[in-house]
């Protein structure tokens, strides 16, 4: 029986040549289902990176709102003119002068104080040698839109402050100005810690979620950590000229901040305009950095590190970061609780004018309803 396929004798050469491209074929086959394979590993391993960092983002989400207690108490607010708000579900809504509002479930907010030493601490652990927050302010970010708003506390304003003896005793409570509230404490933690208990009972009974609390050393770092701040200066001070561009490095950069006229009673007052325009400044250049290299985030925090005490965890930080380089980060606007300076016994007090400071916590921390 003959095989209907006729056989043809190549010669040598021609059959080792098609030997050769047999075999590329096979390898070529190989190499492909190898790729295919490599391929869907990658793929499975992608997939996999993605679903943890969603769920770290999801952790970080849920775990950076507090669910701190809101206790608000208004006091004599509209008690004369029959317009006192009127409070449900312990604060977390309000009706005043017939406007609904509901607390701001979005907002994240920290104190940020600004310590008049070089290193924070005590000497030798005795409580009053911590130094005093000769800044203060609030930020409040939006993680739905990016918003960055600040409410200023003159280091002046009175309110009621828990003091405590060299040891660390619990005295009693007496109304003073508040850059006296972290010197009641360890000149860190404890520090902070009753700042925040007096800027609570500030603001009615509204929590701060957080703390920063840096030493002298900490702005020049910073500053120069993202090249320095360039800004035209809105008053003269010291070294400072009114309407003269400078870019600020190293120390001048603290001094354009703190400096301030000792004689006058109100101080304080054209110094807050000077660290609102710088924190502006700093604000707009370190978020373009980030930006164009997110990883600088990190850099920045582990540097601060260096000179703050703070219960900002770096993975909390660096879903703001990401929130507000996804939403574009926007400072809207800097308020200062409002009142007035007289001239108390020893030091200038402030004293808040509250119906005023109510209807700033309102638009900070709440939103209108229909």
């Amino acid at each position: 029986m003959f095989s209907r396929f006729k056989y043809t004798e190549y010669p040598k050469e021609v059959r080792k040549n098609l030997i050769a491209r047999d075999k590329a074929k096979k390898q070529k086959k190989r190499t492909r289902k190898k790729s295919r394979i490599v391929l869907v590993v990658l793929l499975a391993i992608l997939l996999a990176v993605a679903a943890a960092l969603l769920l770290l983002m999801k952790k970080s989400r849920d775990s950076i709102h507090t669910d701190n207690d809101i206790v608000i108490e208004t006091g004599n607010i509209g008690v004369a003119d029959g317009t006192a708000p009127v409070i449900y579900n312990s604060g977390r809504q309000i009706v005043y002068k017939g406007q609904p509002y509901i607390y701001n479930e979005n907002i994240v907010s920290a104190a940020f104080l600004g310590i008049d030493r070089e290193n924070l601490g005590t000497d030798s652990g005795i409580i009053g040698t911590g130094g005093q927050a000769d800044t203060i302010a609030v930020a409040l970010y939006d993680t739905s839109n990016g918003k960055v708003r600040f409410i200023v506390i003159p280091r002046d304003t009175m309110v009621d402050v828990n003091n405590y003896d060299i040891a660390g005793g619990y005295l009693d409570i007496k109304k003073e100005q508040i850059c006296m509230a972290y010197a009641y404490g360890d000149g860190k933690k404890t520090s902070c810690e009753n700042t925040l208990r007096s800027i609570n009972r500030l603001l009615m009974g509204i929590p701060v979620d957080y703390y920063i609390a840096m030493d002298l050393n900490g702005i020049p770092a910073l500053n120069d950590a993202i090249g320095g701040v360039t800004l035209t200066c809105i008053e003269t001070e010291g070294r400072f000229t009114q309407g003269e561009t400078i870019t600020l490095t190293g120390s001048d950069a603290d001094a354009y901040v703190r400096d301030r006229d000792m004689s006058k009673l109100d101080s304080d007052t054209p110094r807050r305009a000077r660290q609102k325009q710088y924190a502006e400044c700093f604000i707009e250049k370190a978020s373009g950095q980030i930006k164009k290299n997110f990883s600088l985030v990190a850099k920045l925090y582990n540097l601060a590190m260096k000179y703050v005490v703070t219960d900002l965890s770096l993975d909390k930080v660096t879903y703001i970061a990401s929130t507000a380089v996804k939403n574009g980060i926007a400072v809207e606007d800097f308020k200062t609780v409002p009142g007035e300076y007289t001239a108390g016994e020893k030091y200038a007090e402030y004293n808040a004018d509250e119906t005023a400071l109510f209807e700033i916590i309102l638009d900070l921390f709440y939103v209108k309803q229909n």
